[in-house]
C-alpha cells in the first residue's frame, strides 16, 4: 500500500481521528474506488475529480494537516 495526502476541514479531521479502525478502513476503500474509477491521466476528468474529492473531504471535516499527522503516526 502507498500513502496519499488529501486536505479536509477540521470537522472531518476530528471524525477521522476518533473513527474506529474498521470505519477508517471502509473510508479508505471508498476513496480507493473513487480514484480507480476516475481517469486521472485525462486532465478534463482529473481536476474535477480532485476538486470534488477535496470538497467532500472538507465537508466531512478532515484537514490536510490532520490527515498528514494521522498517516505519519507510528
Amino acid at each position: 500500500m502507498k500513502q496519499i495526502v488529501i486536505e479536509v476541514d477540521e470537522n472531518a479531521a476530528q471524525q477521522w481521528q476518533y473513527a474506529s479502525p474498521e470505519k477508517k478502513e471502509k473510508l479508505t476503500k471508498r476513496i480507493e474506488v473513487l480514484i480507480k474509477n476516475t481517469d486521472l491521466e485525462n486532465e478534463d476528468t482529473f481536476w474535477p475529480f480532485v476538486e470534488d474529492l477535496s470538497a467532500k473531504t472538507k465537508a466531512r471535516g478532515l484537514s490536510e494537516a490532520e490527515l498528514d499527522r494521522i498517516l505519519n503516526e507510528r
